[in-house]
């Protein structure tokens, strides 16, 4: 198996490479793709998070969708709230992840009062938590992505556990800087891939196909 993964000016590539090896090259793309993304200024965040804003109904999934649900955005990753702002704007119901129980599941944002996980993400307290299959579209954060549409996650495996049980539904969007975008995400045979990711340069599309 050859992995080969760029972030910046950092190239990562093994060749005939372990599990153990694999998971070490994922660490050494996290490290390398957390430090760009922190470099990113602050009004560069905001640009980028309106300009997705702007152009996710470009995606013709969002146009249709009743149920979407939005990753809440912290630390560097690409702010989420002006994209929920349009969504509620168009009366579609959005909802945030949370984890319980070590799954991961879905609560309505309306007038959901938030706590912080261990994790450090914030998440809707009360409500009912559903699945990921009956959500219309999923909306991932991500640290990289690739031209065949797969997504390098934080490592908690949380959303690719959750869309390993779904077929069909719901759409993959993930969400990102274009900087994101990599040559080669190293995978492994649970990894999801993604149906599109959009950015602040606009939204690319990808045929769906799991690995392994």
């Amino acid at each position: 198996m050859n992995v080969t993964a760029q972030a910046g000016d950092t190239l990562i590539q093994t060749s005939g490479i372990t599990p153990l090896d694999l998971q070490a090259a994922k660490r050494s793309v996290r490290k390398a793709l957390r430090a760009q993304r922190k470099a990113i200024s602050p009004s560069a965040q905001c640009k980028a998070a309106r300009a997705v804003a702007q152009r996710v109904f470009r995606c013709a999934a969002m146009r249709r969708a009743r149920r979407i649900a939005v990753y809440l955005s912290m630390a560097s990753e690409l702010p989420t709230a002006p994209l929920i702002a349009a969504l509620k704007a168009r009366r579609i119901a959005v909802f945030a992840p949370v984890i319980l129980h070590g799954n991961l599941r879905f609560r309505r944002l309306s007038g959901a009062r938030l706590h912080a996980h261990k994790l450090g993400m914030s998440q809707p307290r009360a409500g009912v938590a559903l699945r990921a299959s009956a959500m219309d579209v999923l909306v991932l954060p991500l640290l990289a992505f690739d031209a065949r549409g797969m997504r390098l996650g934080q490592g908690g495996g949380y959303y690719d556990r959750a869309l390993s049980r779904c077929r069909f539904r719901p759409y993959r969007l993930g969400v990102a800087y274009a900087q994101q975008q990599v040559g080669k995400v190293p995978t492994e045979s649970f990894d999801q891939p993604l149906d599109a990711v959009l950015t602040e340069r606009g939204l690319q599309r990808f045929n769906r196909s799991f690995p392994g």
